[in-house]
């Protein structure tokens, strides 16, 4: 956590430069737990938006102490972005999760009152996992000429 550097009150200092020294000091004071209680806040906010499985799996992971105990929310959302779109650290569930994500972008369809700009979103954000997860989509030349020349074509042709 940030920690804002106390004003320093001079040894031999007059009432008026300590009662200044004090103003600041419980300014100061009162900011920082503002901002821890922001920070605890925003932290909880996090968590809570998780669901049960992804919680869980923050909860347990080896580093969510420290993040708790510093109120790293950039790191917690880190972490719960490796989680959601590789499946953890371990990437047991890699395979898994590019195929979910390819599925969902290959079927997906707007709705019938569905708004374009929430169809656009929801593309977007499934699009996003897609580059996460470093799937390529596309034909390259270079593979399918590969594949043909292992068919045994030289020369393909198009059909008429």
């Amino acid at each position: 956590m940030i920690r804002t550097p106390y004003p320093d009150l001079a040894d031999e200092h007059t009432a008026h430069e300590k009662r200044i020294w004090e103003v600041k000091m419980t300014e100061i004071l009162r900011t920082e737990r503002t901002l821890e209680g922001n920070l605890r806040s925003l932290f909880a906010v996090l968590i809570s938006l998780c669901d049960t499985e992804t919680k869980h799996q923050v909860e347990s992971s080896p580093e969510f102490n420290d993040l708790e105990e510093t109120l790293d929310s950039m790191g917690l959302l880190a972490l719960i972005k490796e989680l959601v779109y590789t499946g953890g650290a371990n990437n047991k569930n890699i395979r898994h999760n590019k195929a979910m994500a390819i599925m969902k972008l290959m079927t997906l369809y707007q709705e019938k009152f569905q708004d374009i700009q929430e169809f656009r979103d929801q593309y977007l954000a499934i699009w996003t996992v897609c580059n996460e997860l470093n799937i390529r989509f596309g034909q390259c030349k270079d593979d399918a000429r590969a594949m043909l020349t292992k068919e045994g074509i030289t020369e393909p042709t198009l059909p008429n």
